[in-house]
């Protein structure tokens, strides 16, 4: 059995240099030097992508507080965040956002450059430019829906740019990279009319969703 400190660092590191070529779960190195187990997409658009986040059962409750949005929660056989503390580890990297549609019909959009900062800045995120077919809902023209440098919000810990009141409180419990608030939001109540603009305007509420990943791959 391999060591913590011999396993992979991502999918990307398996998908090259170990050859795997089916996507499934497996165990990587997580921040801390221990063992993690994530879901690896190992055939879109060339292969090593790690999910970070999946959804498409709602068997996991995503009104989640600070801590389990840091450290992860679910199962990524089913449903999962991979946790706040892996994705800063994992960032500095493209993302992919892939969302299958009510009638299977699925979409993505790649962004050039996703990078999460540490926990003593916010989990702040910065990201860059965007191709696809969802269309780009993360930095559109709104200045109010821009998430690109937005800290990570919860419900506990309110760091958006709503002076009211707490965006996740009003999106239904979800963490996010919230501004004021939103107009992408993978995060919301699964399969509901009370998840709102899950990526908008393709998608204006999450009875429209059947399934939802965002990965991450190295540059």
């Amino acid at each position: 059995m391999k060591s913590s400190g011999d396993l992979a660092a991502d999918c990307l590191e398996l998908y090259s240099d170990a050859c795997y070529r089916t996507s499934g779960i497996f165990t990587i190195r997580s921040k801390d030097g221990g063992a993690r187990q994530v879901y690896c997409d190992m055939e879109t658009d060339g292969g090593g992508w790690t999910v970070i986040l999946k959804r498409g059962d709602g068997s996991v409750n995503f009104s989640r507080n600070w801590e389990d949005y840091k450290n992860g929660f679910g199962n990524p056989s089913t449903e999962y965040w991979i946790g706040n503390e892996m994705i800063h580890n994992l960032s500095a990297s493209f993302l992919y956002v892939m969302i299958t549609h009510a009638n299977g019909s699925v979409f993505y959009e790649i962004y050039d450059h996703f990078y999460v900062s540490s926990e003593a800045t916010g989990y702040k995120l910065y990201i860059g430019d965007a191709t696809g077919t969802l269309g780009n809902a993360m930095t559109p023209p709104s200045s109010l829906a821009q998430v690109h440098s937005m800290g990570f919000s919860t419900m506990d810990r309110d760091q958006d740019q709503n002076s009211s009141a707490n965006c996740a409180t009003l999106s239904g419990g979800g963490g996010w990279w919230y501004n004021n608030c939103h107009q992408a939001l993978l995060t919301g109540p699964y399969a509901t009319t009370e998840w709102i603009r899950p990526w908008s305007p393709m998608f204006d509420d999450g009875t429209q969703i059947k399934a939802v990943k965002m990965m991450l791959k190295r540059k």
